[in-house]
């Protein structure tokens, strides 16, 4: 498909008052999409409507790179049904054994409360999600089976991950999440490989063993604290390396990281760099539980955030907006800068920022994917801070149709 959207904002520098930032320069512009790429970015008066080719008018809101939910399970959410707050459970074992037959007695199907999230996340500037899909026994692959439909007829990207939650060694869930793999789950996951399995090295070299024999991602829930939380993390980083699986390896919450302390902190910070292992938090607000995600950041790991659980049996709260939680990361680590908050949007878009630290425009660049939105607000910092509203979403499908 051939288009040009015009009468659209784009950032292309820091504005100052002798040292301070103060704010962001925008150009107007108009931006040619063809095949589902930026072909051309050109100012607005230069812009000559051709009859031959659609124009869709930006009414001068700002273009920022669509967004990007790096943590949700689709197949546990109750929206759309009617109000209950969480049942106790002692622990994380009666938890999950409890959300079973929570899930089974819910009015609306699994599909229905998916869609349903997905155009929550939709409406907040989302075109990827990433998916954990409960697999063990007692629902066998049903979730699974269920949710690859709806990625598989949804116009946004869903990628999913195979997920023994109840545990890999614990529920004896192998063959089950590798029939997953083999079916097309893009990430083998799981919980607690300490804690949980009670044999980090087994439960571990299972999984990287899979994802190695299935050339998927790996993305495990990591929530074990002090030696429980240090040694996975560690055995995870010597997998990682083991395996070449650099670029392909997620730790999701990662609260361990806070148990590192001296040289070994500045070390495995430094591998987890090297080796492109990300971390994913979903932004707890229990004190000293996230991650010290500016730190991490400083020594160059990727970070994303994810919503992780919205109204299920695991937690009454959430909106389905990862633009929620980002600003809420922002606050909690006192980003008030222009610039901070500009480099955060990165955290929600893989990476992608409008302008780095030095001001130099980094998106929209010629040849990459056209998935972006419009927004009502001045600059990427003012998206972070005020959660400004998100007017539109377009991006291209596989089959290269215009979505909005």
């Amino acid at each position: 498909m051939d288009y040009w959207i015009d009468n659209v904002r784009i950032e292309n520098g820091y504005t100052y008052d002798n040292d301070w930032v103060n704010g962001s320069k925008t150009d107007l512009v108009a931006v040619h999409v063809v095949t589902g790429k930026i072909a051309a970015i050109i100012p607005q008066d230069e812009f000559v409507k051709e009859h031959m080719q659609a124009t869709y008018s930006g009414d001068g809101l700002l273009m920022l790179p669509s967004l990007t939910d790096k943590h949700v399970h689709l197949d546990k959410l109750k929206i759309g049904e009617p109000w209950t707050p969480i049942r106790p459970a002692k622990n994380i074992v009666e938890r999950f054994e409890q959300e079973i037959p929570d899930i089974n007695r819910l009015s609306s199907s699994m599909q229905e409360r998916a869609e349903k999230m997905i155009a929550l996340e939709k409406q907040h500037g989302v075109t990827t999600i990433r998916s954990h899909v409960d697999i063990e026994p007692m629902t066998d692959l049903r979730h699974f089976k269920v949710i690859k439909k709806v990625a598989e007829n949804s116009d946004i990207k869903i990628e999913i991950v195979a997920f023994p939650q109840h545990g890999l060694l614990r529920s004896q869930s192998y063959d089950l999440v590798a029939e997953a793999l083999q079916s097309g789950a893009d990430f083998i996951g799981g919980v607690d490989p300490y804690g949980l399995d009670q044999d980090y090295k087994k439960s571990l070299g299972q999984t990287f063993e899979l994802a190695d024999k299935y050339h998927a991602g790996v993305d495990i829930h990591v929530h074990d604290r002090n030696e429980a939380g240090t040694k996975t993390i560690k055995e995870i980083i010597r997998l990682t390396e083991y395996y070449h699986l650099q670029d392909k390896v997620f730790i999701s919450h990662a609260f361990g990281l806070n148990d590192f302390v001296g040289e070994e902190r500045q070390s495995v910070f430094d591998q987890l760099a090297a080796l492109k292992i990300h971390i994913v938090t979903s932004v707890p607000l229990d004190a000293g539980t996230i991650p010290p995600i500016m730190e991490l950041i400083h020594a160059g790991v990727q970070v994303h955030v994810g919503n992780d659980n919205v109204n299920d049996s695991w937690s009454p709260y959430g909106n389905g907006s990862v633009q929620d939680k980002l600003a809420r990361l922002g606050e909690m680590f006192s980003v008030n800068d222009q610039v901070g908050l500009t480099q955060l949007l990165g955290l929600v878009t893989d990476g992608k920022v409008t302008l780095d630290a030095k001001g130099n425009r980094q998106w929209p660049v010629v040849g990459e994917a056209a998935n972006f939105m419009l927004v009502d607000a001045s600059c990427a910092a003012e998206f972070v801070a005020r959660q400004s509203r998100v007017d539109g979403v377009r991006y291209l499908d596989e089959q290269c149709n215009l979505n909005n």
